[in-house]
């Protein structure tokens, strides 16, 4: 399962990089004079922006500024895609007047795997719980290469999705992906 976020992020950076590479490539080819030689002796700055720049005292200010608002949203971009968006804590908590209960995703989440690992046919489960507010729990089941699909669902969605959301007291969503084992080529057996 891939995020919009992820999307979006994979999106940004080919455009940026197609820009970046567009603006590579016709550089190197006015420089090698691709689109007359006349172009290609000529400075990169014309002589009345160059003039501009010389003649206003703002200029060198603004241009920091924009390129300071560039760094800054730059940073915050970085800082959101090294920030996961797993869930740090579970708060299991009904009323406070009775004490805090607080789970932590790593027990969960390990308590998950083992129970989806002991159904028939399944050969790996990883499960990841999303969110620090509405939370959701990702497992991705591995079946072996002779598991029977429906019968793993089966076991899945009326056994361990009622245990998983019994333990912690509330109606948690549970995103299930199956992965099917691959057959390897076939042999022959010599009779």
């Amino acid at each position: 399962m891939r995020s919009p976020v992820g999307a979006g992020n994979r999106l940004a950076l080919a455009l940026v990089g197609l820009l970046l590479l567009g603006a590579g490539v016709a550089g190197l080819v006015l420089s090698l004079g691709g689109f007359g030689p006349a172009l290609a002796g000529s400075p990169l700055i014309p002589e009345g922006m160059s003039r501009f720049v010389n003649d206003t005292p703002w200029f060198w200010w603004a241009a920091a500024v924009a390129c300071l608002l560039v760094a800054l949203l730059g940073l915050r971009w970085l800082l959101s895609l090294l920030r996961p968006d797993r869930a740090s804590s579970l708060d299991l908590t009904d009323d406070p007047a009775d004490g805090l209960t607080i789970l932590h995703p790593g027990a969960l989440t390990t308590a998950v795997e083992q129970e989806a690992r002991s159904i028939r046919g399944v050969s790996g489960a990883s499960a990841h719980l999303r969110g620090d507010h509405g939370y959701a729990l990702g497992l991705v089941v591995k079946l072996g290469e002779n598991a029977d699909i429906a019968d793993a669902r089966t076991q899945l969605e009326q056994q361990l999705v009622p245990h998983l959301r019994q333990a912690v007291g509330q109606d948690l969503p549970v995103d299930i992906e199956l992965r099917p084992g691959r057959r390897t080529a076939g042999r022959r057996q010599l009779l």
